[in-house]
């Protein structure tokens, strides 16, 4: 691992907006190196950063999501699946009807039935 300035790794385990800027147009393998020195810095001198600061693990910003789209999607969703819901109904009602009608047109016939 490559030797960082120790008081770039100290501001950075401290949660400094400056370093942060200083370090924010590093190679991405320079900053992970960075970030592990910066984690390793905070196990070994218990440091809390004053904000959620540089880690090697950076949290992105959650985007926004339209309410009235997600909303939109489920009630189309569950739509569909009652729909399916009713088709499967509908078939097994049918297949129904026609073992019932197999029975009886079989009883009438005078044959023996074949439950199964």
């Amino acid at each position: 691992m490559t030797n960082f300035n120790p008081e770039l790794v100290k501001a950075l385990a401290h949660g400094d907006k400056q370093a942060q800027e200083q370090i924010k147009d590093l190679p991405i393998p320079t900053r992970i190196a960075l970030g592990t020195a910066v984690d390793q810095m905070r196990r070994d001198e218990s440091i809390v950063p004053m904000n959620s600061g540089f880690s090697l693990y950076e949290e992105k910003q959650s985007a926004y999501v339209n309410d009235e789209a997600v909303g939109e999607a489920l009630a189309e969703r569950n739509r569909l699946l009652r729909e399916a819901e009713e088709r499967k109904e509908k078939i097994r009602q049918e297949h129904l009807e026609k073992e019932v009608k197999a029975k009886v047109a079989r009883a009438r016939a005078g044959l023996a039935m074949n439950d199964r």
